[in-house]
This record gives structure tokens, C-alpha cells and sequence, in this order.
């Protein structure tokens, strides 16, 4: 005994397919929903002017049967039955074109507010993206910094102002600065480096939980926002020896400018000793006869 085969409902088929609306048929065509609506809209108002452009001929036939009437020619059933419902075809006329009219502003009214929303959406866009950069340049800032010893202290210690870290934390932060701020490789191109390091930041700024440096990049996410509420990058105390080269630098540079005052002021004296001696008349012997 053949087994029976399974029945494929080809109605039910047909009726998912014809199921589907116009405006669900370009939507799914469109590239956008924004696109798809205009294209249903301009659909629409086509088949409305397709649909005026019947009534006015079949108003027009009647017509010409209303006048063929008029001079006693005689008319089938058909065309009689016609010239009765000539009122009933302006009517239907009249709201056509007063729907076309309606139906026009409405559109432009939902094309303006598209693209008002388009609009809205591009500059929330355009802010999430400068945002994103933003946070980008505070990060690399933060881990550019973190590779003086002196920040390392601060943080190891919790000093001046500096939140404390664990040792493990803080050798993160400084293994995740140098995949992301490294030193030029010449063996790669610069667009080639800058996009592994991209990728890095990437990852940062979507909190992944893969695994980067011992952690994943959702801790160094946390870390780093820790270190960035602190305050303590708003102004980096300098360190003591730092102070102490600036303040020696700064005497030297006195000393070595007054030095050359006191040059200028002995050249300027000598010189005008020099222009004295100039300006005295030579006095010249006289003879004296006896």
C-alpha cells in the first residue's frame, strides 16, 4: 500500500500572500520606512487620479446620452439605465477630487513630519557619534597618563586626590594602555595599527565581555570610569622632583638674566667714560718768549 502524500494547501498560501497589504508589500520593498510610506502615498494618489479620470469619461458618455436625448434619439435599456445615474456619478465626481484634495494635504503634512523626524534622528545620531569620540579621547588620555610612575604611585597609594587600586587593577589599566596607545610598528601600516587599536576601543566602549589583559573589556569599561569620576585627571598634581627642576631652571634663568644687566650696565659706563674723553678739547702747548 502506497503511502499517502501530504496535501500542500495552496489556498492557505495564497491567502498569506494575498493576506499582505500594499503598504506592508513596500514596506517590505522599501529601504527605509520612510521611503516605503512615500511610495505608498504616491501610489495611492495615482490610483485616485486613474480613478477621476474614469468618472469624468463615463460623465462625459452620459452626457452625450443626456443630449442624444434631448434631440429624440432613441437609447437601449443599457444606456437609459446609464443616464439615470448621472447624478450619482458627479456626486461620486465630487468626492473623488474633494478626497484627492484632502488626501494631498495629508500627505504633504506626513511628508514635512518625516523629515522633520529624519532630521531629529540624524542630529541624535550625529551627537551619539561625537559622544562616542569624546569618550574615545578622555580614555587614551587617561591611559597615556597612567604610564608616569608618579600617577602609578597616586593610585597604588590612593594620593592626592587619586582613588586606590589594587595592584592587579592597575596592571590592567597599564597592559590595556599599551594595546591601545602603543609605539609606532613599522612593520605594519599606520592605517593597520590604528585600526587594531580601534578595535580595542570598540570593545571598550560597547562593555564586551570578552577577554582582553587578564580581564574582560565590561571591568575595564568600569575601570576606567572610576578613574574618570575621580577628578584626579581634571588637573594631574606635578611631582616634587618635577617642582624642584622647574624651580632651579627658573633660578638659573634670574641668575643668568641678571648677569647680562650687569654686563650691559658695565658696557654702557665704559662707553660713556669713552665719549667724555671724546668731548674734551685737546689743550695745546703755547710757546713763551722771553
Amino acid at each position: 500500500m502506497k503511502s499517502a502524500k501530504p496535501q500542500v494547501n495552496h489556498s492557505q498560501h495564497g491567502e498569506s500572500q494575498r493576506a499582505m497589504s500594499p503598504l506592508q508589500s513596500a514596506l517590505s520593498s522599501a529601504a527605509s520606512p520612510s521611503q516605503a510610506y512615500e511610495t505608498y502615498i504616491d501610489n495611492g494618489l495615482i490610483c485616485l487620479k486613474h480613478k477621476i479620470r474614469n468618472i469624468e469619461k463615463k460623465k462625459l458618455k452620459l452626457e452625450d446620452y443626456k443630449d442624444r436625448l434631448k434631440n429624440g434619439e432613441q437609447l437601449n435599456p443599457d444606456q437609459l439605465e446609464a443616464v439615470e445615474k448621472y447624478e450619482e456619478v458627479l456626486h461620486n465626481l465630487e468626492f473623488a477630487k474633494e478626497l484627492q484634495k484632502t488626501f494631498s494635504g495629508l500627505s504633504q503634512d506626513l511628508l514635512k513630519a518625516q523629515k522633520k523626524a529624519q532630521r531629529r534622528e540624524h542630529m541624535l545620531k550625529l551627537e551619539a557619534e561625537k559622544k562616542k569620540l569624546r569618550t574615545i579621547l578622555q580614555v587614551q588620555y587617561v591611559l597615556q597618563n597612567l604610564t608616569q610612575e608618579h600617577v602609578q604611585k597616586d593610585f597604588k597609594g590612593g594620593l592626592n586626590g587619586a582613588v586606590y587600586l589594587p595592584l592587579k587593577e592597575l596592571d590592567y589599566l597599564i597592559k590595556f594602555s599599551k594595546l591601545t596607545c602603543p609605539e609606532r610598528n613599522e612593520s605594519l601600516s599606520v592605517e593597520d595599527q590604528m585600526e587594531q587599536s580601534s578595535l580595542y576601543f570598540w570593545d571598550l566602549l560597547e562593555g564586551s565581555e570578552k577577554a582582553v589583559v587578564g580581564t574582560t573589556y565590561k571591568h575595564m569599561k568600569d575601570l576606567l570610569s572610576k578613574l574618570l569620576n575621580s577628578g584626579y585627571f581634571e588637573s594631574i598634581p606635578v611631582p616634587k622632583n618635577a617642582k624642584e627642576k622647574e624651580v632651579s631652571l627658573e633660578e638659573e634663568m634670574l641668575i643668568k638674566s641678571e648677569k647680562k644687566k650687569q654686563l650691559l650696565k658695565t658696557e654702557s659706563v665704559k662707553e660713556s667714560e669713552s665719549l667724555m674723553e671724546l668731548a674734551q678739547p685737546e689743550i695745546q702747548p703755547q710757546e713763551v718768549s722771553f
